[in-house]
């Protein structure tokens, strides 16, 4: 997702320059990503990426994919 928050935020500054920090690695890398978006927002043709432009952030969450995962917290001991 920084990814995709980086790419709006250099679409919003005019001179933000033309390079995009992106990773290359495959999905046995960032396997928690496998099927994360209903359309992927990453495709890079001829050495660019498009800037999502559908609402908000420009990305669907696949249902599926939050109905598989887990959520959990972590506390700060006071004592």
């Amino acid at each position: 997702m920084v990814t995709l928050f980086t790419m709006h935020l250099l679409g919003a500054i005019p001179n933000a320059g033309k390079y995009l920090e992106y990773s290359i690695e495959g999905p046995d890398y960032y396997p928690w990503q496998d099927g994360l978006f209903r359309n992927w927002p990453y495709t890079v043709a001829d050495g660019t990426v498009t800037i999502p432009s559908e609402p908000g952030w420009g990305v669907e969450i696949e249902p599926e994919w939050l109905a598989r995962s887990s959520t959990g917290s972590a506390r700060r001991d006071e004592g």
